[in-house]
Protein backbone atom coordinates (compact mmCIF):
# COMPACT_ATOMS: atom_id res chain seq x y z
CA UNK A 1 0.00 0.00 0.00
CA UNK A 2 3.15 2.53 -0.60
CA UNK A 3 0.88 4.46 -2.92
CA UNK A 4 -2.11 4.89 -0.74
CA UNK A 5 -2.78 8.32 0.39
CA UNK A 6 -2.01 9.27 3.69
CA UNK A 7 -4.26 12.48 3.66
CA UNK A 8 -7.65 12.29 2.76
CA UNK A 9 -10.88 14.94 2.28
CA UNK A 10 -14.01 13.87 3.54
CA UNK A 11 -17.10 14.13 0.20
CA UNK A 12 -19.50 15.47 0.55
CA UNK A 13 -20.12 14.41 4.14
CA UNK A 14 -19.00 15.57 7.53
CA UNK A 15 -18.77 11.96 9.56
CA UNK A 16 -18.46 8.51 8.73
CA UNK A 17 -20.32 5.51 10.92
CA UNK A 18 -18.24 3.72 13.32
CA UNK A 19 -17.47 0.79 11.12
CA UNK A 20 -16.20 2.60 8.47
CA UNK A 21 -13.67 4.70 10.41
CA UNK A 22 -12.12 1.87 12.46
CA UNK A 23 -11.56 0.43 9.01
CA UNK A 24 -9.71 3.36 7.31
CA UNK A 25 -8.39 5.31 10.38
CA UNK A 26 -5.48 2.23 10.63
CA UNK A 27 -4.40 3.11 7.01
CA UNK A 28 -4.14 7.10 7.04
CA UNK A 29 -2.66 9.80 8.77
CA UNK A 30 -5.33 12.33 8.25
CA UNK A 31 -8.88 12.87 7.51
CA UNK A 32 -10.14 16.06 6.17
CA UNK A 33 -13.70 17.18 7.21
CA UNK A 34 -15.08 20.72 6.23
CA UNK A 35 -16.09 22.24 9.78
CA UNK A 36 -19.63 23.38 10.18
CA UNK A 37 -21.04 24.55 13.30
CA UNK A 38 -22.03 21.45 15.52
CA UNK A 39 -20.07 18.89 13.16
CA UNK A 40 -17.23 18.71 16.59
CA UNK A 41 -19.92 18.04 18.93
CA UNK A 42 -21.53 15.24 16.68
CA UNK A 43 -18.65 13.08 15.93
CA UNK A 44 -17.23 13.63 19.26
CA UNK A 45 -21.13 11.77 20.46
CA UNK A 46 -20.67 9.04 17.20
CA UNK A 47 -16.78 8.69 18.32
CA UNK A 48 -16.71 8.46 21.82
CA UNK A 49 -16.70 4.75 22.57
CA UNK A 50 -13.94 4.37 19.68
CA UNK A 51 -10.30 2.98 20.97
CA UNK A 52 -8.97 4.78 17.99
CA UNK A 53 -6.96 7.90 18.68
CA UNK A 54 -9.87 9.53 16.23
CA UNK A 55 -9.21 12.87 17.41
CA UNK A 56 -5.44 12.84 16.50
CA UNK A 57 -6.66 11.80 12.76
CA UNK A 58 -9.24 14.66 11.94
CA UNK A 59 -7.82 17.92 10.84
CA UNK A 60 -10.88 20.43 9.83
CA UNK A 61 -11.11 22.73 6.54
CA UNK A 62 -12.23 25.98 7.61
CA UNK A 63 -13.02 28.92 5.42
CA UNK A 64 -10.48 31.72 4.46
CA UNK A 65 -10.07 34.26 6.84
CA UNK A 66 -11.70 37.05 4.85
CA UNK A 67 -14.72 35.47 4.57
CA UNK A 68 -16.80 35.83 7.91
CA UNK A 69 -19.41 34.06 8.67
CA UNK A 70 -21.74 34.46 11.62
CA UNK A 71 -22.37 31.31 12.82
CA UNK A 72 -24.21 32.16 15.72
CA UNK A 73 -26.74 33.34 13.29
CA UNK A 74 -26.32 30.43 11.14
CA UNK A 75 -27.08 27.96 13.66
CA UNK A 76 -30.39 30.07 14.97
CA UNK A 77 -31.65 30.20 11.64
CA UNK A 78 -30.97 26.36 11.22
CA UNK A 79 -32.95 25.84 14.43
CA UNK A 80 -35.88 27.51 13.03
CA UNK A 81 -35.88 25.71 9.35
CA UNK A 82 -36.13 22.37 11.68
CA UNK A 83 -39.15 23.47 13.10
CA UNK A 84 -40.63 24.47 10.12
CA UNK A 85 -40.39 20.86 9.05
CA UNK A 86 -41.72 19.43 12.27
CA UNK A 87 -44.43 21.70 11.76
CA UNK A 88 -44.95 20.68 8.12
CA UNK A 89 -44.59 17.25 8.27
CA UNK A 90 -48.10 16.16 7.69
CA UNK A 91 -50.71 16.98 5.43
CA UNK A 92 -52.82 18.55 8.38
CA UNK A 93 -50.69 20.54 9.59
CA UNK A 94 -49.49 21.87 6.34
CA UNK A 95 -53.07 22.79 5.21
CA UNK A 96 -53.27 24.59 8.97
CA UNK A 97 -50.81 26.73 8.36
CA UNK A 98 -51.50 27.51 4.89
CA UNK A 99 -53.99 29.86 6.16
CA UNK A 100 -51.32 32.38 7.57
CA UNK A 101 -49.13 32.61 4.08
CA UNK A 102 -48.36 36.26 4.59
CA UNK A 103 -46.88 35.37 8.30
CA UNK A 104 -45.04 32.55 6.67
CA UNK A 105 -43.60 34.78 4.31
CA UNK A 106 -42.41 37.05 6.67
CA UNK A 107 -40.55 34.35 9.08
CA UNK A 108 -39.05 33.33 5.71
CA UNK A 109 -37.86 36.84 4.64
CA UNK A 110 -36.13 37.32 8.24
CA UNK A 111 -33.76 33.92 7.11
CA UNK A 112 -33.48 34.84 3.44
CA UNK A 113 -34.18 38.62 3.47
CA UNK A 114 -34.31 40.37 -0.05
CA UNK A 115 -31.75 43.36 -1.07
CA UNK A 116 -32.68 45.54 -3.55
CA UNK A 117 -30.38 48.34 -3.16
CA UNK A 118 -27.62 48.38 -6.39
CA UNK A 119 -24.85 49.03 -3.72
CA UNK A 120 -24.50 46.38 -2.30
CA UNK A 121 -26.13 43.46 -4.07
CA UNK A 122 -22.55 41.84 -5.25
CA UNK A 123 -21.66 41.65 -1.22
CA UNK A 124 -25.47 40.77 -0.32
CA UNK A 125 -25.57 37.99 -2.80
CA UNK A 126 -22.07 36.24 -2.12
CA UNK A 127 -23.02 36.39 1.63
CA UNK A 128 -26.47 34.94 1.19
CA UNK A 129 -25.36 32.25 -1.17
CA UNK A 130 -22.86 30.96 1.38
CA UNK A 131 -25.38 31.46 3.89
CA UNK A 132 -27.73 29.06 1.54
CA UNK A 133 -24.86 25.91 1.23
CA UNK A 134 -24.21 26.26 4.83
CA UNK A 135 -27.39 25.64 6.17
CA UNK A 136 -27.96 22.65 3.15
CA UNK A 137 -25.02 21.11 4.73
CA UNK A 138 -25.98 21.47 7.89
CA UNK A 139 -29.22 19.84 7.78
CA UNK A 140 -27.67 17.07 5.94
CA UNK A 141 -25.28 16.54 8.51
CA UNK A 142 -28.32 16.84 10.96
CA UNK A 143 -30.08 14.35 8.80
CA UNK A 144 -27.02 11.93 8.87
CA UNK A 145 -26.86 12.37 12.35
CA UNK A 146 -30.59 11.61 13.03
CA UNK A 147 -30.50 8.34 10.75
CA UNK A 148 -27.71 7.19 11.99
CA UNK A 149 -28.80 7.05 15.72
CA UNK A 150 -32.15 5.91 14.39
CA UNK A 151 -30.40 3.01 13.18
CA UNK A 152 -28.46 2.27 15.32
CA UNK A 153 -31.13 1.89 17.76
CA UNK A 154 -33.08 -0.12 15.88
CA UNK A 155 -30.60 -2.52 15.19
CA UNK A 156 -30.13 -2.93 19.72
CA UNK A 157 -33.72 -3.16 19.61
CA UNK A 158 -33.59 -6.02 16.84
CA UNK A 159 -30.84 -8.01 19.13
CA UNK A 160 -32.83 -7.37 22.18
CA UNK A 161 -35.63 -9.07 20.63
CA UNK A 162 -33.71 -12.15 19.29
CA UNK A 163 -31.89 -12.53 22.37
CA UNK A 164 -34.92 -12.54 24.51
CA UNK A 165 -36.76 -15.09 22.66
CA UNK A 166 -33.60 -17.21 21.21
CA UNK A 167 -33.11 -17.85 24.78
CA UNK A 168 -36.24 -20.00 25.17
CA UNK A 169 -35.88 -19.73 29.10
CA UNK A 170 -39.14 -21.60 29.76
CA UNK A 171 -38.40 -24.90 27.83
CA UNK A 172 -38.12 -25.04 23.86
CA UNK A 173 -40.22 -22.78 22.24
CA UNK A 174 -41.19 -24.02 18.85
CA UNK A 175 -43.04 -20.96 17.46
CA UNK A 176 -40.49 -18.44 18.07
CA UNK A 177 -40.01 -16.54 14.41
CA UNK A 178 -36.88 -14.23 13.49
CA UNK A 179 -38.99 -10.31 12.97
CA UNK A 180 -38.19 -8.70 9.81
CA UNK A 181 -35.45 -6.99 9.59
CA UNK A 182 -36.81 -3.71 11.29
CA UNK A 183 -33.92 -1.11 9.76
CA UNK A 184 -35.81 -1.98 6.38
CA UNK A 185 -37.65 0.90 5.98
CA UNK A 186 -34.69 3.09 6.90
CA UNK A 187 -32.41 1.24 4.01
CA UNK A 188 -35.47 1.38 1.49
CA UNK A 189 -36.23 4.78 2.38
CA UNK A 190 -33.74 6.76 -0.49
CA UNK A 191 -32.06 4.63 -2.84
CA UNK A 192 -28.86 6.78 -1.92
CA UNK A 193 -27.10 6.26 0.81
CA UNK A 194 -26.85 9.83 1.26
CA UNK A 195 -29.83 11.46 0.95
CA UNK A 196 -30.10 15.02 -1.25
CA UNK A 197 -26.58 14.07 -2.57
CA UNK A 198 -27.26 16.60 -5.85
CA UNK A 199 -28.02 19.44 -2.94
CA UNK A 200 -24.80 18.66 -0.78
CA UNK A 201 -22.77 18.79 -4.38
CA UNK A 202 -24.19 22.29 -5.33
CA UNK A 203 -23.26 23.62 -1.82
CA UNK A 204 -19.70 22.33 -2.11
CA UNK A 205 -19.52 23.92 -5.10
CA UNK A 206 -20.49 26.85 -3.84
CA UNK A 207 -18.26 27.11 -0.78
CA UNK A 208 -15.26 25.53 -2.68
CA UNK A 209 -14.16 28.59 -3.89
CA UNK A 210 -13.77 30.13 -0.08
CA UNK A 211 -12.24 27.45 2.07
CA UNK A 212 -8.93 27.58 2.65
CA UNK A 213 -7.25 25.80 0.84
CA UNK A 214 -3.72 26.64 1.67
CA UNK A 215 -3.81 25.26 5.14
CA UNK A 216 -3.84 21.34 3.38
CA UNK A 217 -1.00 22.51 0.58
CA UNK A 218 -0.44 18.60 0.30
CA UNK A 219 -3.87 17.37 -0.12
CA UNK A 220 -5.33 16.15 -3.39
CA UNK A 221 -7.20 12.86 -2.30
CA UNK A 222 -11.03 12.13 -1.51
CA UNK A 223 -12.53 10.35 0.16
CA UNK A 224 -16.17 8.92 -1.17
CA UNK A 225 -18.63 6.42 -0.13
CA UNK A 226 -21.23 7.09 -3.04
CA UNK A 227 -20.89 5.05 -5.87
CA UNK A 228 -23.05 7.33 -7.85
CA UNK A 229 -19.82 10.04 -7.64
CA UNK A 230 -17.61 7.56 -8.41
CA UNK A 231 -19.50 6.77 -12.00
CA UNK A 232 -20.07 10.29 -12.62
CA UNK A 233 -16.25 10.59 -12.68
CA UNK A 234 -15.29 7.75 -14.28
CA UNK A 235 -17.59 9.26 -16.97
CA UNK A 236 -15.76 12.11 -17.55
CA UNK A 237 -12.41 11.99 -16.33
CA UNK A 238 -9.42 9.15 -17.53
CA UNK A 239 -8.62 6.85 -14.59
CA UNK A 240 -6.20 4.41 -13.47
CA UNK A 241 -7.64 1.66 -10.45
CA UNK A 242 -4.95 0.78 -8.28
CA UNK A 243 -5.05 -3.17 -6.40
CA UNK A 244 -5.25 -3.04 -3.25
CA UNK A 245 -6.35 -6.34 -3.07
CA UNK A 246 -9.21 -5.33 -0.78
CA UNK A 247 -13.22 -6.00 -1.33
CA UNK A 248 -14.28 -2.95 0.97
CA UNK A 249 -11.72 -0.15 -0.07
CA UNK A 250 -11.34 0.73 -3.91
CA UNK A 251 -8.29 3.20 -4.58
CA UNK A 252 -8.70 5.33 -8.55
CA UNK A 253 -6.11 7.94 -9.53
CA UNK A 254 -8.08 10.29 -11.97
CA UNK A 255 -5.79 12.19 -14.40
CA UNK A 256 -7.96 15.74 -12.98
CA UNK A 257 -6.89 18.03 -10.31
CA UNK A 258 -9.19 17.74 -6.97
CA UNK A 259 -10.96 21.51 -7.73
CA UNK A 260 -11.70 20.02 -11.54
CA UNK A 261 -13.18 17.14 -9.87
CA UNK A 262 -15.37 19.02 -7.57
CA UNK A 263 -15.91 22.03 -9.91
CA UNK A 264 -14.29 24.20 -7.71
CA UNK A 265 -12.64 27.28 -9.66
CA UNK A 266 -8.85 26.96 -9.15
CA UNK A 267 -8.39 30.42 -8.77
CA UNK A 268 -9.63 29.76 -4.91
CA UNK A 269 -6.25 28.74 -3.89
CA UNK A 270 -3.03 29.91 -4.39
CA UNK A 271 -1.24 26.47 -3.96
CA UNK A 272 -0.05 24.26 -6.31
CA UNK A 273 -2.96 22.19 -8.43
CA UNK A 274 -1.66 18.74 -8.47
CA UNK A 275 -2.71 17.14 -12.15
CA UNK A 276 -3.66 14.12 -10.55
CA UNK A 277 -6.83 13.06 -7.70
CA UNK A 278 -7.12 10.49 -5.58
CA UNK A 279 -9.84 8.59 -4.85
CA UNK A 280 -10.78 6.51 -2.19
CA UNK A 281 -14.47 4.65 -2.34
CA UNK A 282 -15.59 2.99 0.72
CA UNK A 283 -17.30 -0.15 -0.69
CA UNK A 284 -19.20 -1.37 2.14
Amino acid sequence: MSTFPSELLLYPQTFLAPEKIVKIFPIISKIIIIKLPKTFNILENIYKELTVPWKEKINFLEFRENIRIDWNEISREIDVIEEWGLNFRTPENLKYFSQFKEILEESLEGIFPLNNSEKNRNKFYKELEIKRALIILSLAESLDFKMYEVEKSLKEMEEKYSQMFEEKIIGEDFTFEKILKIEEPIISSSEEVLPNLNLRISAWKIIGKYLNWDSIPSLNNLLITEKELLDEWKEKFTFEKIDLQSKDIEFYKFKASLFKILEISEDSSTKFSFPETGIVFLNF
